[in-house]
């Protein structure tokens, strides 16, 4: 009967010779570097993609911060000339006092059109405010006088294109904070890519001189005392 006590029950092991664990190093350092090679492409694509949508929202939000700068300039300049048209027209008027009661009161809706921050819809309430006090004023110019309806004429365009100019200032204002938040979005991972992306080119590097060092032994034969411990550049493991 078998002693159990001392029976023992042996794991055959393998041992590899130096070039059976050379051309596992030479295999690893080729395996690393292609997928490396795979990822670097990918991410080159992306990262070209990514600079170029980058780059294309911030000169859209360049034009637009620019165009909200001159719609703002627009309007003021046309309260302005339509301001001189009035005081020119009024100037041509000989029954004044049929509408001098309103004269004060255009004068401060013009003044709140040219300086205060006002709301859409406050602005508009100016606007027609203005205009109905020029239909008056075309209620006292005889027909036979063209200039002057000509001028009353000039100011309502005016006033409708200043309407007009809030209108698409309006609609533009929150297009820029949108342009803004993605524009973050896409430096961030812009940063990211190229982050990794060096990262790779590193490792890739470092890779590529390790086969080729192991490579050069391979082919000079030379004595490998310690292959298992294989450690060229602190990449043995990646």
């Amino acid at each position: 009967m078998p002693d159990t006590e001392t029976e023992v029950t042996n794991t055959p092991v393998t041992l590899l010779d130096g070039n059976e664990l050379l051309s596992i190093v030479i295999e690893k350092h080729n395996r690393f570097m292609g997928e490396y090679s795979s990822e670097l492409k990918d991410i080159e694509e992306k990262l070209e993609s990514g600079r170029s949508e980058y780059n294309r929202i911030n000169k859209e939000l360049e034009a637009l911060e620019t165009r909200l700068v001159v719609l703002q300039e627009k309007r003021h300049q046309l309260y302005y000339q339509a301001g001189k048209l009035r005081l020119r027209l009024l100037g041509t008027i000989s029954d004044r006092e049929k509408i001098q009661h309103l004269e004060s009161e255009v004068g401060n809706i013009e003044n709140k059109l040219q300086n205060a921050n006002l709301s859409s819809s406050e602005e508009y309430g100016y606007i027609d405010s203005i205009s109905s006090f020029l239909k008056e004023i075309i209620d006292t110019v005889p027909d036979s006088n063209m200039a002057q309806q000509a001028t009353v004429s000039s100011i309502l365009d005016i006033l409708e294109t200043a309407k007009a100019a809030r209108s698409e200032l309006d609609e533009m204002l929150n297009a820029p904070d949108e342009h803004r938040k993605e524009s973050i979005v896409l430096k961030q991972e812009v940063e990211d890519r190229e982050a990794r992306l060096a990262w790779l080119k590193r490792r890739t590097a470092l890779h590529k001189e390790a086969l080729g060092y192991w490579e050069n032994v391979g082919a000079e034969g030379s004595t490998m005392t310690d292959v298992s411990g294989l450690s060229v550049g602190g990449i043995n493991n990646d």
